[in-house]
């Protein structure tokens, strides 16, 4: 009975919660309801906007027509007006010449013959200057060019209000903090001091070492990575990547490293300009990861940067190494003098 009454009083507080849950659902319908209705009406407010702003163009494009319409009609009509008169005056011209001829007196049309022939080639010639070509077409010389307004109707729709994060930046590989042992490689890298976009993770690529392609070896939320398993004596170029959910950054610059040449071989740091006096190398730390690679997947310890075509290099050697991680010296070109 107690046991019974312990899983009725459970069974009890389950259901009050789902009555309470059901009435948040009958809420959310009367809201959804209400905001559906609210949603319409600025819709259809909207749309009533750029149908109201599609009118007014219009009328001003029918405005522009019927200027056209005026004017063609103006020119025209200037011209009926300008052939009418010449046409006139020729009509004139012609019956005085008519009359002149039927004349019996030839003294008196030797007189005005020569001057009447000139007035009648003067007159043909004004005749033949373009005056018989239409001034104006018929045709309207417009074209409504609606092709970007229909594909803008078409591409209109609904977009997302909540505004999703940018795509991050791309790291930074920590090159003071990258070093390599025999056939394994450490490499650490971070985001750029002023971004301020949520990272969720990373994705180291490595080479095949013969300058192929690029393949995943790693990815994670991990800033540090050790990979194991690579040839000795061998070539290979890193970089990496941050993403998030909007989408994947630029990868990081490439890094060429190189394995020792035997398995006896000391560990060899980034040419990298560090202070004269040593400097704690960090191994490993609490956000590491490890990888093995398969003996088949060639590699190379000796890291160099490309970041620009004059490629400069400093040579560092090895002072100590114990547990907690490994100490190094560096001699060689003051970092202002490096290349970008």
């Amino acid at each position: 009975q107690s046991q019974l009454s312990q899983a009725l009083n459970g069974l009890s507080d389950r259901a009050k919660e789902a009555k309470e849950f059901l009435v948040q659902l009958r809420n959310m319908v009367q809201q959804i309801q209400e905001n559906s209705v609210e949603f319409e009406a600025c819709l259809v407010a909207q749309c009533d906007a750029l149908i109201d702003a599609l009118n007014r163009r219009k009328a001003q494009l029918l405005s522009r027509v019927n200027k056209e319409h005026e004017h063609k009609l103006k020119v025209v009509r200037d011209q009926i007006s300008h052939c009418t008169v010449k046409l006139r005056q020729t009509t004139g011209l012609m019956e005085y010449c008519l009359e002149v001829i039927k004349e019996n007196d030839p003294s008196g049309f030797l007189q005005i013959s020569d001057a009447l022939i000139r007035r009648v080639h003067l007159t043909e010639d004004q005749w033949g200057k373009g005056t018989l070509t239409p001034r104006m077409t018929t045709d309207f010389d417009l074209n409504l060019d609606n092709a970007p307004l229909l594909q803008s109707i078409h591409q209109l729709d609904f977009v997302q209000m909540k505004v999703s994060s940018p795509v991050p930046a791309p790291p930074i590989l920590q090159l003071e903090e990258c070093c390599t042992h025999n056939n394994s490689a450490t490499l650490s890298w971070k985001q750029p001091p002023l971004s301020t976009v949520q990272v969720e993770g990373y994705i180291l690529e490595l080479d095949d070492g013969n300058g192929g392609q690029f393949r995943e070896v790693y990815v994670g939320k991990e800033t540090m990575c050790t990979v194991d398993g690579l040839h000795f004596n061998s070539t290979y170029s890193a970089r990496v990547k941050a993403f998030n959910k909007t989408g994947v950054s630029p990868y990081s610059k490439t890094l060429v490293l190189q394995t020792s040449e035997d398995t006896q071989s000391e560990e060899q740091t980034l040419p990298f300009p560090v202070p004269l006096e040593r400097s704690q190398l960090r191994r490993m730390s609490p956000f590491s990861s490890t990888l093995n690679l398969q003996p088949s997947f060639p590699g190379r310890s000796y890291f160099e940067l490309r970041s620009s075509a004059h490629q400069l290099s400093l040579h560092s050697s090895l002072q100590s190494l114990n547990s907690a991680g490994c100490n190094f010296e560096t001699q060689g070109t003051p970092y202002s003098q490096l290349g970008k």
